[in-house]
C-alpha cells in the first residue's frame, strides 16, 4: 500500500514538474513576440517506465518551429528578412559562429554588419567608410553608394541544417551547431532551396499570441490538478503510517 502511494506521489511531482516547465517554454514565447526572427519553441517529454510501471515524465527537449514569419517592410536598408529556408550566422565572443533569422543590423563605428546584440555578421565583404547608402539584393549581393555610384562590395550568404531542429540555444534569439543539427550549409540566396532575402524588411516572430495563451490555461489547470493529486496522496500515506505505527 505505501509503495503504492509513494508511486503515485513521483507521478504527481513529475507531473507538476513537467508543466512548470513547459509553462517556462510557452512565457518564453510570449516574451519574444516581438522578437524579429524568433522561432516558438515546443516542448517534448518523455514517459519513465520502471519495472513496466509509469514512473511520471520527464522534460527531453524543445524544438523551435521552423514556420515562416510575417515579412515587415522597415526604414533601415541593413534590416534584412529571409523568405524561405537558411539562417544568417555570426560571430559570437567566445569565437563560435551562431545562427540566427534574427535580421535586424547596423553598422558599428568600424564598419561592421552587427545584430543588436553586437554580434558581426559573418559574410564575405566590407562596406567602405565613405558609403552613403547601402542596399541588399535577393541573392545576397551587397552594393554601397559612394560618390553618387552604387558599387558592389560583397555577399551575404545563408546556413542551412539536415536538421535544423538539433540546433542548441544560446541565448540572445541565436542558436549553435550540434551533432544532431548536422554541419552547416553555405549557399546563395534564393538558389537551391535557400531563401531570398528581402532588404528594408524584418521577419517578425512566429509566435501565436492565441495558441500560446491557450497552452498556457491549460497547463495552469493541469498543475492544479496534479498539484491536488500529490496533496491528497500524501495525506493518505501519511494517514497509512500512522495506522500502521498504531
Amino acid at each position: 500500500m505505501a509503495h503504492s502511494l509513494h508511486q503515485i506521489l513521483q507521478i504527481a511531482q513529475s507531473g507538476m514538474l513537467a508543466r512548470f516547465l513547459e509553462l517556462d517554454v510557452v512565457s518564453h514565447n510570449l516574451a519574444n513576440i516581438y522578437t524579429p526572427g524568433y522561432k516558438a519553441s515546443r516542448a517534448n517529454f518523455q514517459e519513465l517506465l520502471t519495472n513496466a510501471h509509469k514512473g511520471g515524465v520527464m522534460l527531453r527537449s524543445t524544438t523551435a518551429d521552423a514556420t515562416q514569419g510575417s515579412i515587415q517592410i522597415s526604414d533601415n536598408p541593413l534590416d534584412i528578412a529571409i523568405q524561405g529556408d537558411g539562417f544568417f550566422a555570426v560571430h559570437l565572443p567566445d569565437g563560435r559562429i551562431g545562427y540566427t533569422r534574427a535580421g535586424r543590423f547596423t553598422l558599428d563605428e568600424n564598419q561592421r554588419i552587427i545584430t543588436e546584440n553586437g554580434f558581426a555578421l559573418d559574410w564575405q565583404g566590407d562596406v567602405p567608410p565613405t558609403t552613403e547608402a547601402i542596399q541588399v539584393k535577393p541573392d545576397g549581393a551587397v552594393q554601397v553608394l559612394v560618390g553618387g555610384t552604387w558599387t558592389p562590395v560583397g555577399n551575404i550568404q545563408l546556413v542551412r541544417f539536415s536538421n535544423p531542429s538539433g540546433l542548441l540555444e544560446y541565448g540572445q534569439n541565436i542558436r549553435l551547431e550540434s551533432e544532431i543539427s548536422g554541419p552547416a550549409q553555405r549557399g546563395t540566396p534564393g538558389q537551391n532551396g535557400y531563401g531570398a532575402l528581402i532588404g528594408g524588411a524584418i521577419e517578425a516572430s512566429n509566435t501565436d499570441f492565441a495558441r500560446e495563451m491557450i497552452r498556457m490555461i491549460a497547463l495552469q489547470r493541469g498543475f492544479e490538478i496534479s498539484l491536488r493529486s500529490f496533496q491528497q496522496t500524501d495525506r493518505m500515506l501519511s494517514l497509512a503510517i500512522r495506522m500502521r505505527g498504531g
